[in-house]
């Protein structure tokens, strides 16, 4: 046999070299393109089993090493889907799909500030800036900065026009940021006795898309059992802001109450609130306001203005999570103060598609320093003691709990019924509920008042149907429900026209 020459070595390594690759791409191919078969099947466990496999085989594979890490994220198997991106993003760390597609993981997972210092980079490209810029405005929109988040998808859309992520959210904040007005108008029975009309208008207008300024003009009139026609009207302004730096909220509102009845027809009611987002979900809130009173018959005669201070700590995750815990003290122009104290959660079960079904827990507690249960007729021509004395009582001029605690379960429910009509239903029912009930008795020639453990069955419903009719929206509305104090019924409709810019997102504007 010849001894090869040099020559021939080199063409036998090349033809070699050749031969391995041509027969590695069909099976990196073949190893994808069954892997992708059996996500698409919902295998994800055998799929990631694949891939890993021929990962340990062809370590530089970045197409399969991408594959891997989103189907270990669609496991939810989150800590290997983080180390397989991180892996692959050593290896391949010019690929902007894996940059891309890790960075919308992180976002999803909270880890915001890894994404936005893995996409930042990629808006020097201009291949990747349209890309970058959505998910860089995803991130914004998220964390609630909508100035900041319009900005960045009106400039991916100004790159690439064709991006569709950017020009749904996009819309999503045009829509919520559109200017509105809205009528409505509703009537209210309860067993106080006490009749409502009342006449509602409303207009917001956003400064910014972090700053609305809301007005609101209300007529009512009341129709009090045994008394004269009560009217009065209510006007009012709200500022609201958020600085996304800080993670602060703040909300300022001002207004006047005139009432056809009592020494001063005219006064004045506001309230301020400063919050700050410990989280995009979690927002710690204190508020301090001064609102009237109208929830007895006597209160439409004496005029009743409260002050309360409120601390809460509220939930609300795009994943569907919603819950809410406060303490409130509540003074009454006598001095006398109402504490509550209150939590609920509401916990996903259907949150797709815009339908939405939540069930929950709520459980609440409140009590007054004193009571203002009286009796209903204090000037009778009886003495107390006499058989025709009526210890019929009532609370004036406002109710006052005693030692009353709650524990309720409570739902939500959104079904779109079709793309232009929504069911909305929610509510809650008392499955425990005790207080300390007053009564009065005559004792020794005098009324007393004294207090009973007592049984109480609180619920409450609201329903409303919404259609929308372009830029129109007209809803339906019931509410009904039972405290241990009373219970009533409204029925209402609202009219609500938002000013959206024809044509916004697709042009990438706002007008």
């Amino acid at each position: 046999m010849k001894r090869m020459t040099s020559g021939a070595l080199v063409l036998a390594a090349l033809v070699s070299i050749a031969s391995s690759a041509a027969a590695q791409q069909p099976l990196t191919r073949d190893a994808i393109s069954e892997a992708q078969r059996l996500r698409a099947s919902g295998d994800l466990a055998t799929a990631a089993s694949l891939l890993r496999s021929h990962l340990a085989q062809w370590p530089d594979d970045g197409d399969a090493a991408r594959l891997l890490a989103q189907t270990l994220y669609w496991m939810k198997d989150i800590p290997a889907a983080r180390s397989a991106y991180e892996a692959a993003l050593a290896r391949h760390p010019e690929d902007t799909t894996l940059i891309l597609q890790y960075a919308g993981m992180l976002a999803e997972t909270g880890q915001r500030a890894r994404a936005r210092e893995l996409v930042l980079p990629l808006t020097q490209l201009p291949a990747a800036r349209a890309r970058a810029d959505t998910v860089l405005g995803t991130l914004a929109y998220w964390e609630g900065n909508l100035a900041a988040a319009e900005r960045l998808f009106t400039e991916a859309l100004r790159a690439n026009p064709d991006q569709q992520d950017a020009k749904r959210q996009l819309l999503e904040i045009l829509t919520a940021t559109a200017s509105w007005v809205r009528v409505s108008s509703g009537i209210r029975h309860d067993d106080q006795p006490l009749d409502r009309v009342g006449f509602g208008f409303d207009a917001r207008w956003f400064a910014t898309p972090l700053v609305p300024v809301t007005v609101h003009f209300e007529p009512a009139g009341y129709w009090p059992s045994g008394t004269a026609t009560r009217k009065l009207w209510i006007a009012d302004v709200t500022v609201a802001d958020y600085i996304p730096s800080w993670h602060v909220e703040t909300e300022l509102a001002g207004g006047i109450i005139h009432r056809s009845y009592g020494v001063d027809a005219a006064d004045w009611q506001g309230h301020a609130l400063a919050g700050i987002r410990l989280t995009p979900s979690v927002a710690l809130r204190a508020r301090i306001e001064r609102a009237p009173y109208l929830y007895t018959t006597s209160s439409l005669t004496t005029p009743v203005m409260t002050q309360a201070a409120t601390g809460s700590l509220h939930l609300n995750s795009s994943r569907g999570w919603l819950g809410e815990a406060g303490y409130q003290v509540q003074r009454y122009p006598d001095a006398n103060i109402v504490t509550s104290a209150y939590a609920w959660l509401l916990v996903p079960l259907v949150h797709r598609g815009g339908n939405e079904f939540q069930l929950g827990y709520a459980v609440s507690s409140d009590t007054a320093d004193e009571s203002r249960f009286v009796l209903v007729n204090p000037a009778q021509p009886y003495l107390p003691g006499d058989p025709r004395f009526s210890t019929a009582g009532q609370y004036a001029p406002y109710y006052t709990p005693n030692n009353l605690v709650a524990h309720s379960a409570i739902g939500a429910l959104a079904l779109r019924t079709s793309r232009t009509t929504t069911l909305r239903l929610n509510g809650s029912y008392a499955v425990r509920a005790t207080e300390d009930a007053p009564v009065l008795v005559v004792s020794r020639g005098q009324v007393q008042r004294t207090f009973f453990p007592h049984g109480v069955t609180p619920w409450n419903a609201r329903t409303s149907f919404e259609v929308a009719l372009g830029s129109l929206t007209v809803a339906a509305i019931g509410d009904f429900g039972r405290t241990s104090f009373y219970s009533w019924a409204t029925a209402g409709v609202q009219v609500t026209h938002r000013f959206v810019p024809a044509g916004g997102a697709q042009s990438g504007t706002r007008r």
